[in-house]
């Protein structure tokens, strides 16, 4: 590489970009040495410096730590300015963040670009752009993103505040997110994500200075307020916590406090970064914990509609059971080796959940059956057999009225409906019959066959699993009858049968 010319400057170096005095674009000039050879004003105002504190000084010299976006320090020879000076190439709109001006953070957009004097290297000018606020609301409007779809998809709070944890660090960029009760003097991790393992561990130590409300969480908790520490090596608030976060390589925190149901909530966020939280992000983050309340209230209202639900299932899966005593547990392993199925299938796991219920209901409809025809052992006429045919009929009437949801009651009407259109009520072939009232047809012979009937003994398990082979892609579901032989094969297990069916003498007669 050539040396450069003393005289030489951004501005006689880059003829063709301007006045580089009046630019709005900051510009380093870099010589072969890695030194600052000269700067504009804008440079000077995005690190917060004066021209002559930069001049003559080396680039690892200058005041500033430079981090990838994905929080790595960078090394001498990762730096954009020495690689385009090493290789002779560009570096274009690379977004790195930069802690400059004793501990200022600042996201950055920079190109390099090599300078040539007779084909050889001799220096190197780089474009700095303070991009802090657009990056920022990227990442927050990342976040929010993925909160609205955990408000969306968590079957539970604790799923929704771990699965919070986890996108401040994947969406967010954060070393560890934690989410605490309690009161300041004691506390209780709820959720976390990151370095939450190592983060469990520091709380296992049993300093009585972390767990009795001296450090930011506890003055967070104790005053309500959010506390912010940009510097933990130093503030004297992280005191007790120096020793701990020094090795996990954390240098900033915040602690955040919010109401919820049941008590106040703490969530603190860690970074590598120093002077992580500034304003813009202490901005974002309080916008964002108005979005998280949201999203909480309602998982919240979801959960509980959804324990109503299950409840709902469980007293119409009980009012059948109570005319059918003998088959008591019957649609509860059908709706579990379906849902074991449907897993096998890879099917997702909201419809999973569904079928599983829609087996624990398919034989509501036979509420409407005669308990004489119900309990009585022997074989049905052929009128009987047309009564009992009914059930499912009756069943999907009940509950399409209760409005629950598909497959549910199509389930109740389809779970006797066979490939070949050999089945019942509507003699359905092949693709009519949706894939959830395949899977339960399946998990229903295979359920009946292996537990005993007062009209006949119990074939057995593996007789029923033959049965479905053999009538694999004519009568049941080829995909359906591979799956379950794989659970069972993979240790599935029906539950245990209810004391009831060893004492009662009675049974259905399901066909």
């Amino acid at each position: 590489m050539t040396e450069v010319p003393l005289e030489f400057t951004l501005q006689s170096m880059l003829p063709t970009s301007g006045a580089i005095e009046d630019s709005a674009i900051g510009w380093v000039l870099y010589d072969t040495e890695f030194v600052v050879r000269d700067l504009n004003p804008a440079a000077g105002a995005v690190f917060g410096v004066t021209r002559e504190s930069f001049l003559g000084r080396r680039i690892s010299e200058l005041p500033w730590t430079a981090y990838s976006e994905s929080g790595e320090e960078f090394t001498d020879e990762l730096r954009p300015s020495m690689r385009s000076l090493r290789t002779a190439q560009s570096v274009v709109n690379q977004t790195i963040r930069l802690i400059v001006n004793g501990g200022s953070s600042r996201w950055i957009s920079l190109s390099t670009h090599p300078v040539s004097v007779d084909g050889a290297v001799c220096a190197v000018a780089t474009s700095y752009v303070d991009v802090t606020e657009s990056v920022v609301a990227r990442d927050q409007l990342n976040v929010m993103i993925d909160i609205g779809r955990l408000s969306r998809e968590a079957e539970s709070r604790d799923a929704y505040l771990t699965g919070l944890c986890q996108s401040l660090v994947s969406v967010g960029d954060f070393a560890l997110a934690v989410i605490t009760s309690g009161t300041a003097n004691q506390t209780q991790v709820i959720a976390s994500a990151g370095l939450d393992v190592e983060f469990r561990h520091v709380l296992a130590q049993e300093d009585p200075r972390l767990m009795h409300g001296e450090g930011f969480a506890g003055k967070a908790l104790r005053t309500g307020t959010t506390q912010v520490l940009n510097d933990l090596l130093s503030d004297p608030l992280a005191a007790a916590w120096r020793g701990h976060m020094e090795p996990l390589h954390l240098r900033s925190a915040i602690a955040v406090p919010f109401p919820a149901d049941g008590g106040d909530l703490l969530l603190s966020i860690y970074s590598k970064i120093d002077h992580h939280f500034n304003e813009t992000v202490v901005a974002a983050i309080t916008e964002m914990i108005a979005e998280i309340l949201q999203g909480l209230a309602h998982v919240e209202t979801t959960e509980q509609l959804r324990r109503t639900f299950s409840g709902t299932l469980a007293a119409l899966a009980a009012a059948s059971e109570v005319r059918d005593p003998y088959t008591a547990g019957h649609q509860r392993n059908v709706g579990r080796l379906g849902a074991a199925i449907a897993r096998q299938l890879g099917l997702d796991e909201s419809l999973t959940t569904l079928i599983e219920q829609a087996g624990a209901v398919h034989d509501i409809g036979k509420i409407s059956i005669p308990a004489e025809i119900l309990t009585r052992p022997g074989r049905l006429s052929d009128i009987e057999f047309e009564m009992m045919k009914y059930h499912t009929v009756v069943g999907n009437d009940i509950l399409a009225k209760a409005e629950l949801p598909w497959p549910i009651p199509e389930v109740a009407l389809q779970h006797h409906e066979r490939l070949n259109g050999s089945g019942y009520p509507q003699g359905l072939y092949g693709d009519d019959i949706i894939v959830p009232a395949r899977i339960i047809a399946v998990a229903d012979v295979v359920e009946a066959m292996a537990h005993h009937r007062p009209y006949r003994a119990a074939p057995g398990l593996e007789r029923a699993l033959d049965e479905i082979a053999k009538g694999a892609g004519t009568i049941y579901d080829a995909a359906v009858a591979t799956a379950c032989r794989d659970v069972f094969d993979e240790g599935f297990q029906f539950l245990e049968a209810d004391p009831l069916q060893s004492t009662m003498g009675v049974g259905t007669h399901a066909p």
